[in-house]
């Protein structure tokens, strides 16, 4: 089957990254032809395409920081500020349920539990899903929808985790606990809760899309800050973990979710300007200041040797321990 590309999907190109994936699929696929004698050979090159991996364009603590304080949307700022302290992926944060907040653990830091993602999949797709990672499919707003919002497992086992709270954002989260009561009470019989710790006033869940456009809207408000997408958030969160952390990898790696260490080293960990300057200011003082003059010759102090330093005694003592051979021998050595 070949799909019909819209005009503005024809002026998309993909990345190397998947044209390297296409090309590993295709030769799997002609391979199985060639030895069931279908084709006679692999009509591919040989060697699949180079994978070029551009790396991302992020923010160091204090454009975050900055960043953060200019926005005002209360949910935005909140997923926002979740993505920037904990590195959580967009659907992760909209997938929170209040449930999973538990302010007084871990001696009262308070705590979060990641263990479902919201995105919205095409229904068709939805079909061919095994059943059993879908948690919960929400209602259809718009009658003949294409697509729905789910709730699913996370993307990897690695993903459900447990994250500690900073006190602004445990702060931060209250005060959203306290929004959510009040839209609820302002009007009981228009709100619909959705059971999602992100809602809309009216109690129906944020979608990702929604979440995205509040984003797009924020970024084209302050083009003081280098254009990032929102995902860009946690590729600048896991760098600055990184370097807070000293490069402790498995600790960030436990913050992150990822499937492993390598996969945070190869991905995550940017390189931000600061540190290399640091290591350039540390590498200037040490090297150049190096002292080139040869050392002196030490004296050698007069150290008797260590056989002076046995009494006699212990030496007649050795001597009648000894053999009759080693007794010729230490003879022909003392006369020699």
């Amino acid at each position: 089957m070949k799909q019909d590309l819209s005009k503005k999907q024809k002026k998309r190109l993909l990345s190397s990254t998947s044209i390297h994936e296409v090309h590993t699929l295709l030769k799997t696929a002609f391979s199985y032809a060639v030895e069931w004698d279908l084709i006679h050979k692999i009509p591919l090159p040989r060697d699949a395409p180079k994978v070029n991996i551009e790396e991302r364009t992020i923010w160091d603590e204090k454009t975050m920081l900055a960043a953060l304080q200019t926005i005002k949307n209360p949910a935005l700022h909140l997923a926002v500020h979740m993505s920037m302290i904990l590195s959580l992926r967009e659907g992760e944060i909209l997938g929170l349920q209040p449930s999973d907040l538990d302010f007084d653990a871990a001696d009262g830091r308070g705590t979060i539990s990641v263990s479902k993602t919201m995105q919205r999949a095409n229904k068709d797709a939805l079909e061919k899903l095994d059943p059993k990672q879908i948690y919960y499919t929400f209602p259809d707003r718009r009658e003949g929808s294409k697509s729905s919002l789910i709730l699913k497992k996370p993307k990897t086992k690695k993903s459900n985790r447990i994250l500690y709270m900073t006190k602004p954002l445990k702060e931060e989260l209250q005060a959203w606990f306290e929004k959510l009561k009040q839209d609820e009470q302002s009007a009981p019989e228009k709100y619909s809760t959705c059971g999602q710790l992100f809602r809309l006033p009216d109690g129906l869940p944020i979608a990702p899309e929604l979440l995205t456009k509040w984003y797009r809207l924020w970024r084209a408000e302050h083009p003081e800050f280098e254009q990032i997408v929102f995902h860009g958030l946690r590729h600048s969160s896991a760098t600055y973990q990184l370097l807070q952390s000293d490069g402790d990898f498995k600790s960030v790696q436990g913050n992150t979710g990822h499937a492993t260490a390598s996969v945070l080293m190869d991905t995550y960990a940017h390189t931000q300007d600061k540190p290399r300057l640091e290591l350039t200011e540390k590498i200037e003082a040490n090297f150049y200041s190096q002292d080139l003059t040869p050392a002196a010759p030490q004296p050698r102090q007069n150290e008797k040797p260590a056989a002076t330093k046995i009494s006699g005694k212990e030496i007649f003592e050795a001597i009648r321990l000894m053999d009759a051979d080693e007794r010729r021998e230490l003879t022909r050595a003392l006369f020699a």
